[in-house]
């Protein structure tokens, strides 16, 4: 009698690799821009680096064998280490100046609010009653991006450091950046509940 073959579970794959690949490019940019200091903050930015592959790797050490989850777990953490590094230029310009408390308060209420929101972005995304707010998202970005080359304009006109603008404009994308990843960090069964809520 032949036994019928064992269906093979499926786990899923690390791949961190695009992942590394993706924060290290931004973490060197990061480090370069502005000048001075490298060394500094390349080492603060792969000490950082370093603990979101450890993260990572212990998710998929927990939920190998629930290929969704990870993913999109995996997805969260690199959409959030990209808003950190994102983030950094700004850090650079500003934590010598008397803003950098300002900024660092307003980094936190954005952390706050992004995580706060995230269940309203999951609706945007899964369920299709909210298809015109989903549309909208685009739209967002192109403002962002037309807010921020308007600032570095701004900025460049009255004669400030070039690194500035850029700086703020690099700021805003880390903030988007960190409002879309809220919603993978979610339980499958959150975003169920979520994608048939009125």
């Amino acid at each position: 009698m032949i036994s019928e073959p064992v269906k093979k579970e499926e786990v899923a794959e690390k791949r961190i690799g695009f992942t590394v690949v993706l924060h290290v490019f931004m973490i060197v940019v990061a480090s370069a821009y502005p000048e001075g200091e490298f060394f500094l903050w390349l080492t603060i930015g792969l000490v950082a680096e370093a603990l979101i592959v450890f993260r990572i790797l212990l998710l998929w050490k927990r939920y190998k064998h629930y290929t969704k989850r990870y993913y999109t777990l995996q997805v969260y953490w690199m959409l959030t280490g990209a808003a950190i590094y994102a983030v950094i230029p700004f850090v650079r310009v500003t934590y010598s100046t008397a803003y950098f408390a300002i900024m660092l308060v307003g980094t936190l209420l954005l952390f706050l609010l992004g995580y706060s929101s995230r269940s309203w972005l999951a609706k945007v995304f899964l369920n299709p009653k909210k298809i015109n707010l989903l549309r909208m998202l685009p739209i967002v970005l192109f403002v962002i991006i037309m807010i921020g080359l308007f600032t570095m304009a701004v900025l460049q006109v009255k004669e400030m450091h070039p690194n500035v603008g850029l700086s703020v404009f690099l700021y805003m994308l880390g903030a988007f950046l960190l409002f879309v990843a809220g919603p993978f960090s979610m339980t499958e069964e959150r975003l169920e509940e979520l994608k048939n809520a009125d």
